[in-house]
């Protein structure tokens, strides 16, 4: 799991990244990006609606997929970015390692 002090934790940060930040569509969810222009350790945010699986298991499983692949890679995400995933219902056809090879070629296009 990513640790508290690397997660978006406040409404405010949401908006920031939705108002200010720039999105990028991918085929399993959204990123949102806002560069915050510091040397502070990036931070994370996770959405993932009911309309994905009213089952909290399934969204649960899904969020520490992205989590765990974001602590694992953590080093190679420059500084500074506040970063959303907007997950879409799409991504419960696949399995792990797909959504893992997404999350890197996102990661390496826009951060």
């Amino acid at each position: 799991m990513l640790a508290s002090k690397y997660r978006l934790k406040y409404k405010s940060s949401f908006a920031r990244v939705e108002i200010d930040g720039r999105l990028s569509q991918f085929k399993y969810f959204g990123l949102g990006v806002y560069d915050r222009k510091d040397e502070n350790p990036s931070l994370f945010g996770f959405v993932i609606s009911t309309k994905i699986s009213k089952r909290a298991v399934v969204r649960n499983r899904i969020k520490r997929i992205f989590s765990d692949y974001i602590r694992l890679n953590f080093k190679e995400i420059k500084p500074g970015q506040d970063v959303i995933f907007l997950i879409k219902p799409s991504i419960l056809k696949i399995d792990r390692e797909l959504i893992e090879n997404e999350i890197n070629e996102a990661i390496s296009k826009n951060l």
